[in-house]
């Protein structure tokens, strides 16, 4: 048996386990300071601001947030991974401050 010609790259599904929320955060959840250095969007923050995130996948055990609901969570709460070089966020559910969905069950009357 001989070694293949080309090398052929391998894809693997990737499963959210437990409680866990996979996150896509928004492209400006990386800051910049005023000297122009990049703080990433899982720096701990003094103000504790949340950002919004929209949910690619779902632990299990999930229970309030289904995939393609925007989640409000605070970047000191996540674990930042990167799969095949795109950044994503995993975030314990109850982690997320709040979900925007098109789902009406729940929902405040606010919209975003």
């Amino acid at each position: 048996m001989g070694a293949p010609d080309a090398v052929t790259e391998i894809r693997r599904h990737v499963a959210v386990l437990g409680d866990r929320v996979l996150v896509a955060p928004p492209d400006d959840s990386e800051r910049r300071s005023k000297g122009g250095i990049l703080i990433p969007a899982t720096a701990t923050s003094i103000d504790r601001k949340g950002i919004w995130g929209q949910t690619i996948g779902v632990g299990p055990h999930v229970r309030n947030v289904d995939v393609g609901d925007d989640v409000l969570y605070l970047p000191d709460d996540a674990i930042e991974v990167d799969v095949q070089g795109d950044s994503y966020l995993i975030v314990r559910e109850r982690d997320v401050h709040a979900v925007a969905s098109t789902r009406r069950d729940g929902m405040t009357g606010l919209y975003l």
